[in-house]
């Protein structure tokens, strides 16, 4: 059995960055992170344990905490108005966007202030989606696929003054093209298109990384939590490369025997993955289907 692990496997830098200020946050007290700093159940609960609490609302922290509370803002962001609402309420903002994250914050921004529409290529309701459409003045559009830019884009009116188009920073970057594409050539409603192409560049090559290796594989594994758009784009790519592929978040939920027929595996963790999840279960295949 040959078992294979893509070089990009694991946390990318913006995550790690997260998950190292929040846990010395929790080392500190009187910390809390705002929604999930990344999307993988073991580190949140990890994190929990440590002392750093979990709220989705400011308004979940005790009254007589609030002063001097730290918040830490993800890795993903957050929209404009919270940062605002914790500096209003005495609280102190612990700003762990991605940089990559940031700077399409103030690609929108401006393209918004210049009287141009924003469309985003990326999953609805993510926060990243969120905090990208909440720096948005004018109006601001978000389709996933080609399939839903031809719904969606013939049916809204554009400003005269053109569109920016941006893409979330673990987008699947053939969607990405296949959208911006489209616009760029059948839609007589955009007069003019600009387009940046702000998926980061780890998240291409990752994506591209398991692309290669996926094509010679007869089994896939992909580790993450359910929850983590990087982690269901990678899983989205191995399976239509090579069908025998499964998302699992951990070790404890791997079926080993299923592939102990298997002759090339490739093991694949996201951005949100440590890598001790994935050696675990590079372990466990080993010692359950080489013995």
């Amino acid at each position: 059995m040959n078992i294979r692990v893509p070089k990009s496997s694991g946390f990318c830098y913006g995550v790690r960055r997260s998950v190292e200020a929040a846990f010395q946050l929790a080392r500190e007290g009187n910390a809390y992170m705002y929604g999930e700093v990344v999307h993988n159940p073991q580190v949140v609960e990890a994190l929990v344990q440590s002392g750093l609490h979990l709220i989705h609302d400011l308004s979940e922290i005790p009254l007589e905490h609030q002063h001097n509370a730290k918040i830490l803002i993800r890795a993903h962001g957050v929209p404009e108005s919270v940062t605002t609402e914790i500096t209003a309420l005495g609280m102190v903002a612990i700003d762990m966007t991605c940089p990559h994250v940031k700077k399409i914050h103030v690609l929108v921004a401006k393209a918004a202030a210049s009287g141009m529409d924003v469309i985003v290529c990326g999953t609805p309701g993510h926060p990243e989606t969120l905090g990208t459409v909440s720096r948005v003045t004018t109006q601001a559009v978000i389709v996933q696929d080609l399939d839903e830019a031809r719904v969606i884009i013939p049916s809204r009116t554009f400003a005269q003054a053109g569109v920016c188009l941006v893409a979330q920073t673990t987008h699947n970057q053939a969607d990405y093209e296949a959208v911006h594409d489209y616009l760029a050539g059948e839609c007589p409603s955009i007069t003019a298109l600009t387009a940046h192409a702000t998926i980061c560049g780890a998240t291409f090559a990752r994506q591209n990384e398991l692309r290669g290796m996926a094509t010679q594989a007869d089994a896939c594994i992909i580790i993450g939590g359910k929850n983590s758009s990087n982690v269901t784009k990678l899983y989205d790519i191995a399976r239509a490369l090579c069908p025998h592929t499964v998302h699992i978040e951990n070790a404890a939920s791997l079926d080993a025997a299923a592939f102990s027929d298997a002759q090339n595996i490739v093991i694949a963790g996201g951005a949100s993955t440590p890598a001790e999840d994935v050696a675990k279960v590079e372990a466990m295949l080993r010692d359950v289907c080489v013995g």
